[in-house]
């Protein structure tokens, strides 16, 4: 099947859609080759399989960063924003699983404080496998219906979702066996809802961009591996060291 887009009117279209759908209902067949609603991108020629099953985000991304190969990275521009909408209809069985928000679905540049293009299922699945490979599965072991707080921690400060060194310490941290290990998507609660000795998000990813930017007094952080940064650490990471 060749990659599509959808127009100006199928994006109309499709958020319309997804403002009014209810549970367990697929996007129109407009939506996936309207003459109106989509078009054929010249020199992005890439063709995917509409029946492909993928049991989680990382293994979408995989998928994606395969068929487009070197041609990718364009495709993260706000004028290929189509593509990405089109790719979640073309598999909106999986995505849409779950009724979530619609910027999970449809590419949103503009939210309430600021763009929401990162939490998009689809977009942000291809371009961290593209920018961190194996270590990107820390963010996308889930399937792919969920957004889930460990994506949320990691992809929503440029910063950190673009350290390569980060990232391949979160993934030595929190996964094991394919999984996230429990409490590492902990937050810390707020200084007034603590108790004392309450350990509740400590070590956990929302504390690592808080440390890495510590670090980065000292160190050149994006040159360190994951092991130089691990051992680097302060003492509240020590429950989630790799043995």
């Amino acid at each position: 099947m060749k990659i599509r887009a959808l127009t100006e009117l199928g994006a109309q279209e499709y958020r319309t859609w997804l403002e009014a759908r209810v549970s367990n209902q697929m996007p129109p067949q407009d939506l996936l080759n309207g003459e109106d609603q989509t078009e054929e991108f010249e020199g992005l020629v890439a063709d995917i399989d509409p029946e492909q099953k993928f049991k989680t985000r990382f293994e979408f991304g995989n998928y994606i960063v395969e068929c487009f190969g070197d041609k990718l990275p364009s495709l993260f521009a706000s004028k290929f924003d189509g593509v990405w909408d089109w790719l979640t209809i073309v598999y909106f069985s999986q995505f849409g699983g779950k009724k979530s928000k619609y910027w999970h679905y449809a590419v949103t540049r503009k939210g309430h404080k600021g763009s929401l293009a990162y939490r998009h299922l689809a977009r942000t699945s291809a371009e961290m496998y593209w920018r961190h490979g194996l270590s990107s599965q820390v963010m996308l072991s889930t399937d792919l219906a969920t957004w889930g707080e460990m994506s949320e921690q990691l992809t929503s400060r440029q910063n950190i979702a673009y350290h390569r060194a980060c990232i391949n310490a979160a993934n030595a941290l929190y996964l094991k066996d394919g999984k996230l290990r429990r409490g590492s998507a902990g937050r810390v609660p707020p200084r007034a809802k603590r108790k004392p000795g309450d350990r509740r998000g400590k070590g956990g990813a929302g504390r690592l961009a808080l440390a890495v930017r510590r670090l980065g007094r000292t160190y050149d952080t994006h040159e360190l591996g994951a092991a130089q940064m691990v051992e680097l650490l302060p003492k509240e990471f020590s429950s989630f060291m790799p043995h």
